[in-house]
């Protein structure tokens, strides 16, 4: 099994048969710059999504030896075609984190339309969550220093969310792909 979360979500997929869309991505961050999270960031000078080599961004990067894909909120899900979805191992699990409120525009695979080029994949939501729940739990203290050091809101997680069930969650949905 590959699994992953983010943009190890996106490598996961790559290994299970998914290819990418260079200019799908690149137009999706354009067009949803400023309210798609790291956008700004990957379009920056520093990155420079725009100018990688599509040649490489669009191969198959398949693994043979991949026979189940895990997804946990995984990047680059905007600007897909069927064509690139057309190689993706049937069955694959995605597990969305947030609902309505709380979902990750850029990780958000039903909005951006990919969940509709999968009708063999399997989708599990999990709410209340947000991108970060799947990360570990954390320390008391950490939503304090967090906010003192203006990182990110790793464990600020929505009213209502039990982390440590999230994980189980995840957990469990990836079991049962294993025994399918």
């Amino acid at each position: 099994m590959a699994a992953g979360f983010s943009y190890g979500g996106w490598t996961a997929l790559s290994l299970g048969g998914m290819t990418g869309n260079h200019d799908g991505a690149v137009n999706a961050c354009m067009t949803h710059r400023e309210s798609m999270e790291a956008c700004e960031i990957l379009l920056s000078d520093k990155v420079s999504l725009q100018t990688q080599d599509p040649e490489a961004w669009n191969a198959s990067y398949a693994d043979s030896r991949v026979t189940q894909v895990v997804a946990i909120d995984p990047g680059f899900v905007w600007g897909l075609e069927k064509t690139n979805t057309a190689d993706l191992l049937p069955g694959a699990l995605f597990i969305g984190l947030g609902g309505k409120e709380t979902r990750m525009l850029a990780t958000n695979f039903v909005e951006s339309g990919l969940s509709s080029l999968l009708p063999y994949a399997r989708i599990v939501q999990l709410d209340p969550a947000f991108h970060f729940t799947a990360m570990p739990l954390c320390t008391p203290e950490a939503v304090a220093i967090l906010e003192a050091e203006n990182d990110d809101p790793v464990c600020s997680d929505p009213a209502g969310t039990d982390r440590a069930a999230v994980h189980s969650a995840i957990i469990e949905a990836m079991s049962e792909a294993l025994s399918l």
